[in-house]
This record gives C-alpha cells, sequence and structure tokens, in this order.
C-alpha cells in the first residue's frame, strides 16, 4: 500500500449556514481554509484529492482553476454532507483503496496526524482509522474502500456516523499530538479560535501534553516539565519589556516537553531529535540545549538560554536557588571528576546567562 492508491474527499458543498460567511474561501493567513487543506494533503503526498462542491460551486472552481484536483458537484447539496460524501465516493478512481473523508469545516489538520493515521492504516489495515486526541474522536476518518458499497446503499439517515458504527471491531483509534482534529468553525466564534490557535505558531498545552503521554513520560517528570514552564514564563515576563525578541509560545512549549526523553541518555540531544521527527523543529532546538549550552555575553538573551536556567532553578517541581541546586549536585557527584567537571560548565552557564539578565533589567536576580 502506497499513499498513490490513496485519496481525500474534500467536502465544500454546504451552505455555512450557521457561520453566516462561506467556510470554503474564509482566510487563513495568505491562503483560504480549502487551499489549506488542499495544500496539507498535497505535502502528505496525496495525488488523488477530490473537492465536492454544490453552494456557489462557481467561486470555488474558480479559486481552484490552478489547482491539480478533481472537482465533483453535487446536485443535491441541499440534502446535506452525506449525499456529498456518496456524490465523491462514486466519482473516485476505481484504483483507489482507502480516502481520507475531510470536511472543510475542519482546515487545520496537520501531515503529523496524517501521517500517523497512514502509518496504522498500512501496519494494520484496519478499515477505518479515526484519530484521537486525549481522549477525543476527531476528524478526519481514514476509510478502506471496502466499505463504500455500504456507504453508496445508506438512506443517509444517521450519516456516516451511523454507517461506520456497523465495522467498530475493524476500527481503530489513534492518538495523534494535534488539537486540530477536533477544531471545527460552525460559527464566527470557531473561526476566531482557530485563527488564535494558528497564530500560536508552537503546540499548546494540551498538545505538549499528548507529546509526553505519547512518549509514555511518567507523570512527576511532566510535572517537572509544567514547574519549568512557569519559571520560563516568569523568566520571560521579566525581560520582555526590554525589547528581547524571544517567541513566549516557542518558549512554553519548549519547556512543557524539554524533558520527553528523560529516560534515555543523553536525553536533551534525544528529545530535539524526537521533536523534529514530529514537525517541530523550532522547538527541538530550544530543548537540545537544555542541558549544556554554550553563552555568547555579546549576544542579547535566547530561548534557549531561557529554557536552560528555568531547568536550573527549579528541582522536581520546585523552585529552589541555583546555588543549592548546583551544591546538592557536586555533592551526589562527588568522586567523579568528569561529572564535577561538567557540572562546573553548567553552573558557570548558569551564572553567564543570570548575569545578562542583570544587566539587561538593572536588577538583582531574584533566584540566587
Amino acid at each position: 500500500m502506497t499513499k498513490s492508491d490513496m485519496a481525500v474527499l474534500i467536502i465544500a458543498a454546504g451552505y455555512s449556514s450557521r457561520m453566516h460567511d462561506f467556510k470554503p474561501l474564509l482566510p487563513f493567513g495568505e491562503t483560504s481554509a480549502l487551499k489549506r487543506l488542499i495544500q496539507t494533503y498535497q505535502a502528505h503526498g496525496l495525488e488523488h484529492i477530490y473537492v465536492v462542491v454544490g453552494h456557489r460551486q462557481d467561486e470555488i472552481r474558480e479559486v481552484l482553476k490552478e489547482e491539480n484536483v478533481t472537482i465533483v458537484y453535487n446536485e443535491e447539496y441541499d440534502k446535506g454532507m452525506f449525499s456529498s460524501i456518496q456524490k465523491g465516493l462514486r466519482a473516485m478512481d476505481e484504483m483507489i483503496h482507502a480516502f481520507y473523508m475531510q470536511p472543510v469545516d475542519i482546515p487545520l489538520i496537520k501531515t503529523q496526524s496524517l501521517e500517523r493515521l497512514y502509518e496504522a492504516y498500512v501496519s494494520t489495515r484496519k478499515g477505518v482509522i479515526y484519530p484521537t486526541f486525549l481522549g477525543h474522536k476527531g476528524h478526519p476518518p481514514l476509510i478502506d474502500m471496502k466499505y463504500k458499497a455500504q456507504i453508496l446503499a445508506s438512506n443517509g439517515e444517521g450519516g456516516l456516523k451511523k454507517v461506520l458504527e456497523a465495522f467498530h471491531a475493524d476500527a481503530l483509534h489513534v492518538n495523534v499530538c494535534e488539537q486540530s482534529v477536533l477544531m471545527d468553525m460552525d460559527t464566527k466564534e470557531d473561526y476566531e479560535n482557530l485563527l488564535r490557535y494558528e497564530a500560536l505558531g508552537a503546540p499548546n498545552k494540551e498538545e505538549c501534553l499528548a507529546m509526553m503521554l505519547q512518549n509514555e513520560v511518567p507523570p512527576h517528570i511532566i510535572k517537572h516539565c509544567e514547574a519549568v514552564e512557569k519559571m520560563a514564563s516568569n523568566l520571560h515576563e521579566q525581560i520582555v519589556c526590554f525589547g528581547i525578541g524571544i517567541d513566549k509560545n516557542a518558549l512554553s512549549a519548549a519547556a512543557w516537553v524539554h524533558d520527553i526523553a528523560r529516560k534515555e541518555k543523553n536525553h536533551a540531544l534525544v528529545g530535539a531529535q524526537k521533536l523534529r521527527s514530529m514537525g517541530y523543529g523550532a522547538i527541538g532546538e530550544i530543548v537540545a540545549t537544555h542541558m549544556d549550552i554554550e553563552i555568547d555575553e555579546n549576544v542579547p538573551l535566547t530561548a534557549n538560554e531561557l529554557l536552560f536556567l528555568a531547568d536550573k532553578l527549579v528541582d522536581e517541581d520546585d523552585v529552589c536557588g541555583f546555588e543549592k541546586r548546583f551544591a546538592r549536585a557536586f555533592q551526589k557527584c562527588k568522586g567523579n571528576f568528569e561529572a564535577q567537571r561538567n557540572i562546573t560548565q553548567r553552573l558557570n552557564a548558569t551564572r553567564m546567562i543570570i548575569s545578562k539578565i542583570e544587566k539587561l533589567t538593572c536588577k538583582v536576580f531574584p533566584y540566587g
């Protein structure tokens, strides 16, 4: 099974009545909800992209005239989404083995989630693969074409959900780390929430928790990471008014997941690689230096330095003075000269970062 045998069915035929605006063409950055989805599935590696249109079809056709997609018109779009699903299925190439069922009003799906569904489908060959986020089922389901006949034979009562319920023994729920699988836009408020979510530019707290749980991080380490995030946010608050351009959202995300590989040797570097592989390269770069870091006193403070310092000011989940923290570390490694050399380097780096903060704020650092 390869992606050349798969398709996505994007449903963009409805009235958008509750939104009081036309969902497929709502803007997201420099593109629209519909084109954003097309770009995501193209980035995922799909060639077969079907878009079912109905209401205001001419506008959508104009917008998509340069796109390599198959547009399917549903004359009965006023009967609801299920009629559009059936219309799209009838139009699909016979060589398609499975398809993602993608409503246009869930536009911020990420390739990481799609990859998780695809990998689960290839490895298990289950008939229906659902994405779940922290225990909640989301979109898009990945559906094997062996259920095409049953979907087409349905009278539509209860929609696609009702049809698929009959195959629950052949279904698989796959945990993903992107909250966007749950985020639709039925109303203006929903749309505004999606815009705020996209503007974060980094995983939020719930997504970070999902990443930690997916990597089987123990509760006490998660608790430590939450304490480090609070400290990192506190440090950021102290310096933000001085014009230091540190992305607070990226810093918080890095703090929440900095010990994602705590059980591994060289866990900072291993954790950074895990995050890069999950599509969070920028967060990984910050996490990579939370154990060992080189400080240049002649450049402005960085997110890497604030995370490094925050981690050194938290012992398990308790805030402590860095002098006390390092004294304990030296005592613990008594007689191990290599370990003590590493601790000394970290202590010196801590002092240099604190010196940067004190020079910037003209205040004595409160966590001595």
